[in-house]
């Protein structure tokens, strides 16, 4: 799911507390995120915070499990698949309903991924890229070719390929067979959206408008359902007693509490004030032994942290045209010292491509079967400097470039390491921090030179991370090349380790050979947790579900 950070989109979705320590309703579990959430609306949603949220409220047709297996969740099975691969036939469980009483239909997934297509959210390529009827080919003034785009109104999406056979039972048509389809179905974009709610409560009637998901009275189809909404200081939920299993629930409230501040939330623990922190300083953790004995935990999570460089269309710094010029802006990184000042001690890597480990490949890990043949990228500061002398640069001239982040803790640090790192390599690097919104407004648009990224594997498969690079998408179309995306589409057309073999080529002249993204790190999930909490489950994407934990008393 876990990406769009991918946000992903990814890092640390500092899920935390519940009363368990700190006394009060045994009931109640209170939740520390890591920074603002977004507008909780399917599907605009790009980061893992705000997802992490969607999960506890929403029902899809699928899931993924611990081990990071699609599972049927609304779906009373796996999909029927016709035999050319193109159809998928979806039958639904009977008798679930909406936090209002009414019935969930096939035609509320239907209409939320139809109207999710015109908003261009982050993982609305994930409809419009597979789904037939969402797009069409459009003459790039720039380049003068043809280019598969996405419609942007409803009604232009009058062949949408997915509908309604009755009640209970989707179709959807693809544009072309896809091997990874089914996983794509758990990603917080395939949840459902009421079209009778969105008509009365949309500003101005506009289905692009996500301002209504932060409203007290969404329906929902979940565990939980949102009482208050305040995206910069917290957002309540409370047990939504129409849902399926509500009488496996015992949570009556969780109250997600926006908590940046790493050490402010490993303080909030250690005080009894929460009871589950997921955004810890590390190597404090490790200076409390007693604290991490008890506490202290560590789950799979495939995510990566890469920094972005905008040398698409919306650039306008011809410098990061320069293939050279990349490749040096990456070997001049000192990735062992970004981890030190990230502070995640064993529970951090450094990363040499874009795909983190934890992907299947041909025989075992994606990562670990291209880094035995060769390391995308490392660090070389010597190299880095031979090449910006070569291109005119030196001590007293330096190469000015911007980084930009959203602000907090976590984020500057690796910026800071980063800038320190790659002024010895004749590079300026100006650091420009912003509130989340802003942040990925300006990601979104490419409004940036170079700008950080974490994602999470949405799906477990290559393309999760490689599909993020073809056709339009909404990282300002920072790589526009029509070679990469000939290999990731002619790999896609094969089978097993064919396949796989084909995206190694494809991340290999991606990161190798046109250096378009420079990879810093990858990690794992560590966070703390009371001895008093169980039932909290977490899936390899970064998900963690909550509607059946249990406080002992």
């Amino acid at each position: 799911m876990k990406k769009l950070l991918t946000y992903s989109l990814c890092f640390l979705m500092a899920l935390t507390c519940l009363t368990g320590c700190g006394g009060g309703n045994q009931a109640d579990l209170r939740v520390a995120v890591g920074g603002d959430t977004a507008d909780l609306d399917p599907a605009i949603v790009d980061d893992s915070i705000t997802a992490n949220i969607l999960t506890q409220v929403y029902q899809g047709l699928y899931t993924l499990d611990t081990e990071g297996n699609v599972i049927p969740s609304l779906a009373t099975d796996m999909p029927e698949i016709s035999e050319d691969g193109l159809t998928y036939t979806i039958k639904m469980k009977e008798g679930t309903k909406w936090s209002d009483g009414k019935p969930v239909k096939a035609s509320d997934f239907v209409f939320a991924w139809k109207r999710a297509v015109p908003t261009q959210g982050y993982y609305t390529q994930f409809i419009w890229q597979y789904i037939d009827g969402t797009s069409h080919m459009v003459k790039d003034e720039k380049t003068g070719a043809e280019v598969d785009t996405p419609y942007t109104t409803m009604d232009e999406l009058k062949d949408f390929g997915a509908k309604a056979l009755d009640d209970t039972t989707i179709e959807i048509k693809l544009k072309a067979k896809c091997a990874y389809f089914t996983s794509l179905l758990t990603n917080t974009v395939f949840y459902p959206v009421r079209e009778d709610y969105l008509k009365e409560n949309a500003k101005d009637g506009d289905f692009n408008d996500s301002s209504w998901g932060n409203k007290d009275d969404v329906p929902y189809n979940g565990a939980f359902k949102v009482t208050s909404v305040n995206t910069k200081d917290e957002v309540v939920m409370v047990k939504n007693e129409e849902f399926a299993d509500a009488d496996k629930v015992e949570i009556n409230t969780i109250s997600f509490k926006v908590m940046a501040d790493m050490d402010a939330q490993t303080s909030a623990f250690e005080s009894g004030d929460i009871d589950f922190a997921t955004s810890c300083n590390i190597d404090s953790i490790n200076a409390k032994e007693e604290l991490k004995e008890q506490s202290w935990k560590i789950d799979p999570f495939v995510c990566n942290y890469y920094v972005l460089i905008n040398s698409g269309e919306e650039n306008t710094n011809e410098v990061l045209k320069d293939k050279d010029i990349r490749n040096a802006l990456g070997l001049s990184i000192n990735r062992a010292n970004v981890l030190k000042a990230l502070g995640y001690g064993e529970n951090a890597y450094e990363l040499s491509g874009l795909i983190s480990a934890g992907i299947p490949g041909v025989n075992g890990d994606f990562r670990e079967e291209q880094d035995e043949v060769k390391k995308l990228a490392s660090y070389d500061l010597e190299q880095a400097k031979a090449i910006m002398e070569s291109k005119g640069y030196s001590k007293d001239n330096m190469l000015n470039l911007t980084y930009k982040y959203n602000d907090n803790t976590m984020h500057k640090n690796v910026a800071q390491a980063m800038q320190a790192s790659m002024k010895d390599a004749y590079i300026n690097l100006e650091l420009v921090a912003t509130e989340k919104e802003a942040f990925f407004d300006a990601r979104d648009k490419g409004d940036f030179e170079l700008a950080r990224h974490a994602m999470t594997a949405d799906f477990i498969d290559p393309m999760a991370y490689l599909s993020m690079y073809v056709g339009k998408t909404t990282l300002g179309n920072t790589v526009d090349d029509p070679e990469f995306e000939r290999l990731v589409n002619t790999a896609n057309v094969l089978d097993g380790a064919e396949r796989m073999k084909g995206l190694h080529d494809a991340e290999n002249y991606l990161v190798g050979d046109q250096h378009y993204i420079i990879p810093l790190f990858g990690y794992t999930e560590p966070y703390l947790l009371s001895s008093k909490v169980t039932g909290v489950t977490h899936s390899p994407e970064g998900h963690y579900q909550l509607a059946y934990a249990k406080i002992a008393k």
